[in-house]
């Protein structure tokens, strides 16, 4: 096992409908067991993540590892935190336990024990080096494990994440069917929107734009296969646009989407891999990063792809 000197966990206790909670008392029966130091650092409210992981990443003593346990929407408010430190490199390590856990899915994280994957995680000598997305918004500059989407999936996200079939779907253990079941209730209210994509200096125009993804793996929503051809470790973070559609049209395109990503080579579906481009929409949509709500907003957005190290036993 590689010589660590404490751990420093963040944890999100309601992630998962407490799901994270659950795993973490396994966590800290293995860790109390072999006498392995370790603090705890609970997140109360949203931006908690954030103000925690770079307060941590400023003071980190040498061999401490930075540990979140909590859902994609932790994770994505710790990297933020380390890379608004002094230390913007500092590896970050996580232990899934949130109700979609897409992150983990999309690296091909085995399903493990926690308190396995603890240990693996210790007994890496070296971090992994995983993409991340940067988004220079006009007024700031975020970064993403997972996508950023405007438009219906956006929507989704707002209607689940202000839903109390949420709760009862993750107690159920049932996470990814609360995100189906908003879905058919947004799908009859998300209009067309205008946008421009530019990417290698050519613009290009969509009138009816219906679902916008940057994404850095293939998943959203719980596993929902957005961009099968996605993945976090070729520098390349890629985009999909729907155009609006109905009918049988639609529920072809959707079936496919949930069934084989075969919806890629559909005519409606405008799909493109590259290091960098812009967004620009033109009519106030919902937005969304790593399933964290961006508001109701017109969004002009530079994404490059980046990386970062994390300690996360892929493969292992």
């Amino acid at each position: 096992m590689a010589k660590v000197s404490k751990l420093e966990i963040i944890l999100n206790e309601k992630a998962g409908n407490g799901q994270s909670l659950n795993i973490w008392k396994t966590v800290t029966k293995y860790l109390d067991s072999n006498k392995i130091s370790y603090e705890i650092h609970t997140t109360k409210r949203n931006g908690d993540g954030v103000r925690v992981a770079k307060e941590l990443a400023n003071s980190l003593a040498p061999d401490a590892r930075i540990i979140v346990l909590g859902g994609d929407g932790t994770l994505n408010q710790a990297l933020n935190g380390i890379r608004e430190s002094s230390k913007p490199d500092t590896p970050l390590g996580y232990i899934p336990g949130g109700s979609g856990n897409d992150f983990s899915r999309g690296i091909k994280i085995r399903k493990q024990n926690p308190d396995i994957l603890i240990q693996k995680i210790m007994a890496m000598n070296s971090p992994k080096i995983i993409d991340v997305g940067k988004a220079e918004f006009t007024d700031k500059t975020k970064y993403f494990v997972n996508n950023i989407g405007i438009g219906l999936d956006a929507y989704t996200v707002y209607e689940t994440n202000h839903s109390k079939r949420k709760d009862l779907l993750n107690k159920m253990k049932l996470g990814t069917l609360a995100y189906v079941s908003s879905l058919v209730t947004v799908i009859k209210n998300q209009d067309a929107f205008p946008l421009d994509v530019t990417v290698n200096g050519e613009t290009k125009h969509f009138e009816d734009a219906y679902i916008v993804s940057a994404t850095n793996h293939p998943y959203f929503g719980g596993g929902v296969a957005i961009d099968p051809l996605a993945t976090p470790f070729d520098q390349k973070l890629d985009l999909v646009v729907v155009h609006k559609i109905s009918g049988w049209t639609f529920i072809k395109l959707f079936v496919e989407l949930f069934s084989n990503g075969s919806h890629l080579n559909d005519k409606n579906v405008w799909h493109t891999q590259n290091s960098s481009y812009r967004l620009t929409s033109y009519s106030p949509e919902q937005g969304q990063m790593d399933g964290e709500e961006l508001g109701n907003n017109n969004f002009d957005i530079k994404f490059t792809v980046d990386k970062h190290p994390f300690w996360i036993p892929i493969g292992m």
